[in-house]
């Protein structure tokens, strides 16, 4: 349920440009809050939910950015939501559906493109849902809660790769992606954990002995001092371009990352339905004729979250009604999304050469289909 839609900047779009008979758009961007009850059965799915801390209400909480373009006379627009699903924060509908130029920030008329979705009266809506992202200027990110086993951090043996593509590196995130966030090691002894290399993704794993490498990070001022690092990867010989590393390790502190399901479901439920918050402040959408469909979209990685978002069960709001209409996962291959697990990567896909043990899913179509030989 979202509690809190709270409007931190408007500003006219693209300088009040008068786009048919949609008319001026306005930017409306913020932060939103929301809560999700665990005894709900549209909720069960979602993984160490119950293990999450909870409010006075018995609720756990989430917060996530939101970012609006819309008409700013509501009787002009079409009454559908177009909401963008952002890969890894980015925002990218825009790019592919008005040949605008590459932006997090779509304020100016060169923003729009050939402004296709604002000629035709969408409200275009985008929010953060991967909740390890690090944030970062203009990024759409999710704020969720860490799950602890009755006050206790859970632990568990993790399993991630790294590879690089350039020669000098010798640090890196556990994540592999300095934007994400890394599942911390629980033990910093690296003869407690085991980290292996290899040159193709089925070829013959070789031990790195644990004298060669550390958790520790090389110092961000020049110095190349070496410093512990319970979220980072050492080598002091460099990692070899294109080779795989694959580090199994005791991880600590899952986020409840499933939450990004429930974000996304209860923004779109409360702007389609919904005249205020449960703070009293009014839904930027519910003017004028109000919000009759909802499409969403995503691209490559969000587009599988997208797909998994129906899959699991979130295209249904917490009072039984329809979220989306429609979703469109473009460029997004057959499988779905690393997500709702304890230790989730949602940050990966599987690769040609990388990350060929993802957990995609099978089956990879909605079809339910039988297997002959089971």
């Amino acid at each position: 349920m979202l509690t809190r839609f709270v409007v931190d900047r408007r500003q006219p779009f693209a300088g009040g440009h008068e786009f048919d008979s949609a008319g001026a758009y306005e930017v409306v961007a913020g932060k939103v809050h929301g809560e999700v009850a665990p005894d709900d059965v549209r909720n069960a799915c979602i993984v160490n939910l119950a293990n999450a801390p909870r409010n006075e209400r018995g609720a756990v909480e989430y917060s996530c950015d939101v970012h609006l373009l819309r008409p700013k006379d509501a009787d002009r627009g079409s009454g559908r939501i177009l909401y963008e699903a952002p890969n890894r924060g980015s925002k990218r509908a825009l790019m592919f559906l008005n040949d605008a130029p590459e932006c997090n920030d779509p304020v100016t008329l060169e923003h729009a493109g050939n402004g296709f979705l604002m000629r035709w009266g969408y409200a275009w809506v985008t929010s953060g849902w991967q909740g390890d992202l690090i944030p970062w200027d203009n990024g759409m990110t999710l704020e969720v809660p860490v799950a602890t086993d009755e006050d206790r951090s859970i632990q568990r043996f993790v399993r991630t790769e790294i590879c690089v593509t350039r020669p000098g590196v010798r640090s890196l995130p556990l994540s592999g992606d300095p934007r994400v966030r890394s599942h911390p090691a629980a033990i910093l002894d690296s003869s407690e954990a085991e980290l292996t290399v290899r040159m193709h993704s089925y070829g013959r794993r070789e031990i790195v002995p644990p004298g060669d490498w550390a958790f520790a990070a090389e110092g961000g001022d020049g110095s190349r001092e070496v410093v512990p690092s319970a979220s980072h990867l050492h080598l002091p010989g460099g990692f070899v371009p294109g080779a795989i590393y694959e580090l199994v390790y005791m991880a600590r502190d899952p986020l409840v990352l499933g939450l990004g399901f429930a974000a996304v479901r209860d923004l779109v439920s409360f702007l389609r339905y919904e005249e205020e918050d449960g703070a009293g402040n009014r839904n930027p959408l519910a003017a004028g004729t109000g919000m009759e469909k909802a499409y969403g979209w995503g691209r490559s990685q969000s587009g599988r979250f997208l797909r998994d978002l129906v899959y699991q069960g979130f295209n249904e709001d917490e009072h039984g009604r329809q979220v989306f209409d429609a979703i469109a996962p473009h460029a997004s291959g057959g499988g779905r999304m690393f997500l709702n697990y304890e230790f989730a990567r949602p940050v990966t896909s599987c690769q040609q050469h990388t990350n060929q043990l993802e957990p995609e899913l099978f089956p990879f179509a909605y079809n339910v289909m039988e297997d002959p030989q089971t």
